[in-house]
């Protein structure tokens, strides 16, 4: 029987470059809607601080709402603020109008009908919250004028149990949520190792709350990690191999393979379009590989290859999706990467700050130039520096942006040495590590590269624009391919015409 694909997420990478699990990125636009999460669809609504002081109404008989899904919202927030939940009862439908009635109840309407009891000696005897609660609100479909619209055609808020204070409801199951940052957090822990007690500690610490204020609790995060773990996600991971094959099936020149690991799971997936290899041999000298973003849902790190067009554009050379961070993972990719396009090395590639995949490139593109994009450098700086230099991290931040523009590499290490003895950062791991790799972005040490105008803020938008298209929508590995796929062809349509 078939299954349902699985929701895919995709989320910025969190984990820091410095390997320390207690040390996490916060990118600077993090706060605002640039992010791809801003634009994905959410599964819940984000609660906002001016969403907490909007008043809320008691439904009447009579309301009217354009949906059944407005209805449930203005009933679930008028429950929140009065001490209970609700859920969805029942529902009649009608061969002319479908469902035309839905009914909402309290959490704690009807009683539990007895389940027949497994043959163990110990049965788990399980107390009912429900406690034949009669509060509810039933709706009714009516078309007027042509239009659907929803009214309320009962309406009871009598309730035979007490009431929640504001304290207890937000631990009511309808309003536990785990924000996806949280659970970025929650997979990069867990794979750490820690339990989930432990977990919960770190993101209690993290946030500055006091134990038991998370607005969820221990089992619903022992339950996400229990959810990522589901073997469901190695069967998608055939159905991507399945859509490659297909793919090369209809393009001789489509190129992809993949890597297995214990008992033969897949690992890492790498593809690329025959129009890719074609641009390449035009266009491959410098190489951006962005690894912004990886899928919670699958526990993948997707990794872009991108170059660079006579107009400034990105231009898509390979795409790829590896198990973990680690050198042999990236390894892989780079390997994989050249094989597909001839056996032809860049002169030059871009990535981000990242310890595996300056030691993969030494491995792999040994006579390849690593440049670190000044950009990722500048977006970290406010997740280690801000709350280290307070208020004088708006100086620090001025400065390193001259120093990171200096020519001269004795200028830059004189000025380095000023900048950290002044700010107090000689024993900063942050700042060592920005430190040992300065001969990759301090613009001192590149600028004599051919980096083919990629540092600059127009091909920066080109990349995001590209990530955008990809990321748009929720959707198991399957579609993902598909809407790369798609995506990487309108553009080659754009540049034909």
């Amino acid at each position: 029987m078939a299954t349902k694909p699985l929701s895919n997420i995709w989320i910025r990478q969190q984990q820091c470059p410095c390997g320390d699990w207690k040390c996490y990125l916060r990118s600077d636009g993090d706060d605002q809607s640039t992010s791809i999460n801003s634009h994905l669809p959410k599964n819940e609504p984000t609660t906002s601080s001016s969403s907490l002081v909007e008043p809320v109404f008691t439904p009447y008989v009579g309301q009217i709402f354009k949906t059944d899904a407005d209805a449930f919202q203005c009933y679930s927030n008028f429950a929140r603020k009065n001490g209970f939940s609700i859920r969805k009862a029942r529902s009649t439908e009608s061969q002319n109008l479908g469902v035309y009635r839905r009914d909402f109840v309290c959490y704690r309407s009807g009683f539990n009908q007895p389940r027949k009891k497994a043959n163990v000696e110990h049965p788990r005897d399980r107390k009912s919250v429900r406690c034949g609660c009669d509060a509810k609100l039933y709706l009714t479909k009516e078309i007027v004028d042509g239009v659907v619209q929803w009214y309320i055609s009962q309406f009871s808020n009598i309730h035979n149990h007490e009431l929640l204070e504001d304290d207890q409801v937000r631990l009511l199951p309808a309003y536990r949520k785990i924000h996806e940052a949280d659970q970025e957090r929650i997979v990069l822990l867990s794979k750490a190792g820690f339990p989930v007690n432990r977990i919960v500690k770190v993101l209690e610490l993290e946030k500055g709350v006091q134990p038991g204020q998370l607005p969820f609790i221990e089992k619903d995060v022992r339950n996400f990690v229990r959810t990522c773990k589901k073997t469901k996600k190695e069967n998608d991971r055939l159905e991507l191999l399945e859509a490659c094959k297909g793919m090369a099936e209809r393009d001789s020149d489509f190129a992809y393979d993949y890597s297995t690991g214990v008992n033969e799971k897949i690992e890492n997936v790498a593809w690329a379009y025959g129009e890719s290899v074609r641009a390449y041999a035009l266009y491959g000298d410098v190489v951006y590989l962005d690894t912004t973003y990886r899928s919670i849902t699958y526990g993948l790190l997707l990794g872009v290859m991108f170059g660079m067009d006579n107009h400034g554009k990105a231009v898509l050379f390979g795409c790829f999706l590896l198990q973990d961070e680690s050198c042999n993972s990236f390894a892989w990719a780079l390997h994989t990467f050249v094989r597909f396009m001839r056996s032809r090395q860049p002169q030059t590639i871009l990535t981000d700050v990242d310890s595996g995949i300056m030691d993969a490139i030494a491995m792999e593109l040994p006579d390849a130039k690593h440049v670190i994009c000044l950009w990722h450098v500048m977006s970290k700086l406010s997740s280690w520096f801000c709350l280290l230099l307070g208020q004088q991290y708006g100086d620090f931040k001025a400065e390193f942006d001259i120093i990171c523009r200096l020519e001269s590499g004795e200028e830059f290490e004189h000025q380095w040495n000023l900048l950290i003895g002044r700010f107090g950062l000689v024993s900063d791991k942050h700042a060592a590590l920005l430190y040992s790799y300065k001969g990759s972005w301090s613009m001192s040490y590149v600028r004599g590269c051919f980096l083919a105008r990629m540092l600059t803020p127009e091909f920066s938008q080109s990349v995001d624009l590209f990530l955008k298209r990809i990321l748009n929508g929720q959707s198991c590995l399957q579609v993902f391919f598909e809407q790369v796929t798609y995506s990487h062809y309108f553009a080659w349509v754009l540049i034909a015409s």
